[in-house]
């Protein structure tokens, strides 16, 4: 039987944030938490294999202008930076993207190199995090000042980390979700930290890249999330073999 791989387009929807990110920095009861484990426990489960999927992030149209961010309160030698919602790579691709698969949970599969965000200059490095559920996150200063890390997730638990100075600790979610960071000594200072219930995800760099590696056969939803612009999805079905199929992600503002 020859060997093959097939990726079939179903949807691309996108779906606008501004009405979910009250979701993400609000509060939540005991009984949407409840609800949001068996949700969980209900995905199906997928194991580890030895499929890879390839592929990039695009932007087209005009890309909004960020401000610039005088960035003096920090320290006296910090720099001035540029608001990040939306980064553009100059090959015409999207970072920041997180790309990642939907609908499917898994048995715990840490990744090998635990992620960290950093505070440089007041500003939160990288901009976008992704993890796995029950996986530590490391959050550290790198400035000679003050921050706190403050975040109000609603399937997870609220967080106000104290750093006078340069300090090393870590946090860690159990149920997925996308959770704002803010520093409210620093209001301009933000990031985003994507939490999965498996380790098939990627954030997008300066080429706009991702590669989702050790998938097994299947079909399965590809999501592709922006802070700014939402969701777009693609359906792919991997079958035994090669070769490696490519998926392109369009955002148009």
């Amino acid at each position: 039987m020859p060997a093959a791989w097939c990726v079939t387009s179903v949807r691309c929807s996108a779906l606008l944030l501004s009405f979910g990110l009250a979701t993400l920095i609000g509060g939540c009861g005991e009984s949407t938490s409840s609800q949001s484990e068996s949700a969980a426990s209900a995905l199906p489960k997928v194991a580890a294999g030895t499929a890879t999927v390839r592929g990039a992030v695009k932007f087209t149209g005009t890309p909004p202008v960020m401000k610039e961010i005088a960035n003096q309160p920090c320290h006296g030698t910090a720099k001035p930076m540029k608001e990040e919602s939306v980064v553009l790579n100059d090959n015409g691709t999207l970072a920041n993207v997180i790309v990642s698969l939907s609908g499917v949970s898994a048995d715990p599969l840490p990744r090998s190199t635990p992620p960290a965000l950093d505070q440089v200059g007041c500003q939160y490095v990288p901009h976008v995090v992704a993890v796995q559920a029950g996986q530590p996150l490391t959050v550290r200063s790198s400035d000679p000042t003050i921050h706190n890390v403050h975040f109000t997730p609603s399937k997870n638990k609220s967080r106000n980390l104290n750093m006078p100075g340069p300090d090393e600790q870590q946090v860690t979610f159990e149920h997925p979700e996308f959770v704002r960071f803010k520093c409210d000594i620093h209001p301009w200072m933000n990031a985003y930290v994507g939490v999965f219930p498996h380790p098939f995800f990627h954030v997008t760099g300066n080429d706009g890249s991702f590669e989702l590696t050790n998938l097994p056969v299947g079909t399965y939803t590809l999501t592709a999330w922006h802070e700014r612009y939402g969701e777009l999805q693609e359906t792919i079905t991997i079958t035994d073999g090669t070769p490696t199929p490519e998926v392109t992600f369009t955002y148009a503002p």
